[in-house]
């Protein structure tokens, strides 16, 4: 009698454990699936495919006062310092265009706030919420994102305040 009941425990057992790591095959595991995580868009720039560049949560915000600020990471990926040229453009038109020197290895923050190197961003036309082109050069390629809009009802950007980071 002792010997059936052990053959069902451990059946039962076994079952138990198939049942409950079935939940995990079926759902995948959110480490293999790439996804934007920040509210703004990332641009990678190859070479030899390997990573040479990027940029890294792109997004303009809007000021309270309707005064655009462009925020965003620039990433070397290279063992030299290079040169990024980035240019925002609304409607066909070019709204800002700059250079920025990153060093080997490196990454240079964009925006307001200590130790950000600020974009200067003429008159822009648009509503929080569009999406507007960020073209991205680093040596001799160039690739295009979307870049959303943003106004400061998010506390993190908050263009009143030093950006934390």
């Amino acid at each position: 009698m002792r010997r059936p009941r052990r053959l069902v425990l451990s059946a039962a057992a076994m079952g138990l454990a198939l049942a409950a790591s079935g939940c995990t095959y079926l759902s995948p595991v959110q480490t293999h699936e790439f996804y934007q995580a920040g509210d703004g868009t990332n641009a990678n720039i190859t070479q030899d495919d390997a990573l040479f560049a990027g940029v890294r949560n792109a997004v303009l915000v809007f000021g309270e006062d309707g005064t655009p600020v462009f925020t965003a990471s620039v990433v070397n990926y290279s063992d030299e310092e290079i040169t990024v040229d980035l240019e925002g453009i609304a409607d066909g038109a070019s709204i800002f265009s700059t250079q920025v020197q990153v060093p080997a290895q490196g990454t240079v923050k964009l925006g307001p706030g200590e130790d950000r190197e600020l974009v200067p961003v003429g008159a822009v036309n648009v509503v929080p919420g569009t999406v507007l082109d960020l073209e991205v050069t680093a040596g001799g390629q160039s690739t295009t994102i979307s870049m959303p809009t943003l106004e400061t009802s998010l506390a993190h950007y908050d263009l009143d305040q030093p950006a934390e980071g």
